[in-house]
């Protein structure tokens, strides 16, 4: 009976308390899994099969919850399942202290062998249960990046990664992209000495002097002299002191060497003298076609913003042509036309917008003549030619940032880089579900307006199940539902439901979501009005006498025109807090763009100079005068 089950029982009573949280989450995510695969969807059955695949134990406990049946006020039929989850949720919901948890995150080591990205990925889970969560996310991030700076500056296995980090203060994130850039050069390293049969790095080359037979056969009452094995440099000499500056006073890695932060003009590295090098034959051996970065680092320590002095860094620029993310740009107090390049890892200035900003006396507050970076176009083994950089500072609207500019002899366009973007506020990546906008109380209308939806009598109403939203985004949705409730958009649906839809959540621009209805199955019975809808040829046969144009855009168009009361049951759409129906003209439903171009071709009639399409409306006026008498008009 047992292999018949497609899932193993959930036996909760022979699991350790402190795994039993993460125990039940694998088992209920396997039981999920059956479901979709089997296409499981009626509550009531899902509810059984779960208790029918948990086991006796699981049934025992599931009995004896309080809220195993505490279903919602307001719901056309009742969510067996999702009530019963949320109720064995709650149970073996873990009771753990954030202070213990906090402890075991500080605790935590780098393991030998352990990749940093797999180190850095166990931090954060383990964060995950350090009660972050209680506060607001900008806190939770603040104080997530906070302990995970510390535990890999104390934890991490790479001394050469702690002293970078101490050395000057970085983001989690570059913190994560250095370490696994000074992990990549190691074993790139590592392979290449392996392959060529030369020591790199910091190996001890030992020397083995021959000696005849007779040394090692003396009379046992004659003392035997040691062989010392001595380090063999490049340069022949043997020494044994410190193999970065030839000093005996001190060893190799003391903080105290000369060597320390000096240029090797051999090998153009850090951190040893020129006659100590020990990377010169490592010149005459071909790189493998794997080892894609470039290694090298700036001479001297630098106090540009925006410049990085990790070793074995390449900078990427690109430019592909594109002309539509072009965005002004005040660097220096100078205007400037700037592309906004996501992929590039740097601020680029052609030399003829350099000189074009020397003449209109651009504010510097930094320059440099040429360059110790490298940086590359994308399918290019060519360094880009730097005649120098400087750093000013670039406003945009009313963000101002401090950004490091690389001038680049021959350069195609001026180009924006990620960072610099992303500090501006002009590039975002991701949706901050979070930021939801406070709207205001009651939202307008167009007064004496209401709109009727015109169903087929002999369609047979349609009543579709929920569909679960995802857990990142019930919140912004349950937000989002009392807004529209306070705002008259929505309302609660009272008593029988005939046509009930499904909600679909799709993201906007502005990161908020925007919440719309699948109305396929009720667009079928609609009845549409086929109100004539104007082309573009129309405008473009009468646009173009005036001189002076304002376009205006109607905020939530749709949502300014009302539903008549016998019209709103047809929008009534499911939720998990119950059901509500729409009180203003929804998006989705196949006639709304007819209705609303027919409310508009009402108000608008008459007005000269005026030509509209939805919600956009375009004024022009063969003069200013004329414009404004006109644009007060609409």
């Amino acid at each position: 009976m047992e292999e018949s089950r497609p899932i193993p029982q959930f036996r909760c009573e022979d699991i350790e308390k402190s795994k039993l949280h993460k125990e039940w989450r694998i088992w209920k995510g396997a039981l999920e899994c059956f479901f979709d695969a089997y296409d499981v969807v009626d509550q009531k059955k899902k509810r059984a099969k779960l208790l029918h695949f948990g086991g006796p134990q699981l049934q025992r406990v599931f009995q004896n919850l309080p809220d195993r049946e505490k279903f919602p006020l307001v719901s056309t039929e009742k969510q067996w399942y999702d009530v019963a989850i949320n109720a064995l949720d709650g149970f073996f919901q873990p009771c753990k202290q954030d202070c213990l948890e906090r402890h075991r995150l500080r605790n935590m080591k780098q393991k030998q062998g352990e990749r940093f990205a797999d180190f850095v990925l166990r931090l954060r889970q383990q964060a995950s249960d350090c009660g972050f969560d209680k506060y607001s996310d900008e806190c939770k991030d603040i104080l997530t990046e906070i302990f995970l700076t510390d535990v890999i500056v104390e934890g991490c296995l790479s001394s050469e990664l702690r002293r970078r980090i101490l050395q000057q203060d970085r983001s989690l994130a570059e913190i994560e992209s250095l370490g696994a850039a000074l992990e990549g050069i190691e074993t790139q390293i590592q392979d290449l000495g392996d392959k060529s049969g030369t020591q790199t790095g910091d190996h001890k080359v030992l020397k083995v002097s021959s000696k005849p037979a007779y040394a090692f056969n003396k009379r046992p009452d004659q003392p035997q002299k040691k062989f010392t094995a001595k380090r063999r440099f490049p340069t022949g000499q043997n020494d044994t002191g410190c193999l970065n500056c030839g000093h005996r006073d001190h060893q190799t890695y003391d903080n105290a060497c000369p060597a320390k932060g000096k240029l090797c003009y051999t090998c153009k590295r850090v951190g040893h003298f020129g006659n100590r090098c020990r990377f010169r034959k490592l010149k005459q051996v071909s790189i493998p076609s794997k080892v894609r970065v470039i290694e090298q680092e700036d001479p001297s320590p630098s106090s540009e913003p925006s410049e990085d002095t990790e070793t074995g860094k390449t900078y990427y620029a690109f430019y592909s042509g594109n002309e539509t993310n072009v965005i002004q740009c005040e660097i220096g107090g100078v205007k400037l036309d700037m592309l906004i390049d996501s992929g590039s890892d740097a601020n680029l200035i052609t030399d003829v917008a350099w000189e074009a900003l020397k003449q209109a006396k651009v504010e510097v507050q930094e320059s440099t003549k040429g360059s110790s970076r490298v940086l590359k176009g994308y399918a290019s083994d060519h360094p880009l030619p730097i005649m120098g950089t400087f750093v000013a500072n670039v406003v945009v609207g009313r963000v101002s940032v401090r950004a490091l500019f690389y001038v680049i002899k021959g350069g195609q366009r001026c180009l924006l880089g990620d960072q610099t973007s992303k500090d501006l506020g002009i590039l975002k990546v991701g949706l901050d579900i979070q930021n939801v906008a406070t709207q205001m109380a009651t939202f307008s209308k167009i007064k004496d307006v209401q709109v009727q939806i015109h169903m087929d009598p002999a369609a047979k109403p349609v009543f579709q199940p929920l569909r679960r939203v995802p857990m990142p985004l019930e919140d912004a949705v349950n937000r989002k539902l009392e807004q529209l409730l306070t705002r008259d958009i929505i309302e609660v649906k009272e008593g029988p439901a005939s046509w009930v839809s499904p909600l679909v959540v799709v993201g906007k621009a502005n990161g908020e979501p925007r919440l719309c209805l699948d109305l396929r199955r009720v667009n079928e019975a609609v009845r549409r009005e086929r109100h004539p809808m104007p082309t573009v040829d129309d405008y473009l046969a009468r646009l173009g006498e005036g001189k002076c144009w304002s376009k205006l855009d109607i905020k939530e168009a749709f949502l300014q025109i009302e539903l008549a009361p016998e019209s709103r049951d047809v929008t009534t759409f499911i939720t998990s807090k119950g059901l509500y129906r729409f009180k203003r003209l929804p998006f989705g439903l196949v006639t709304a763009p007819e209705m609303f171009q027919k409310v508009m071709d009402q108000i608008l009639t008459g007005c000269e100079g005026t030509y509209w399409y939805l919600d956009d409306v375009i004024i022009e006026g063969r003069d200013r005068e004329e414009h404004d008498k006109r644009l007060d008009e609409v």
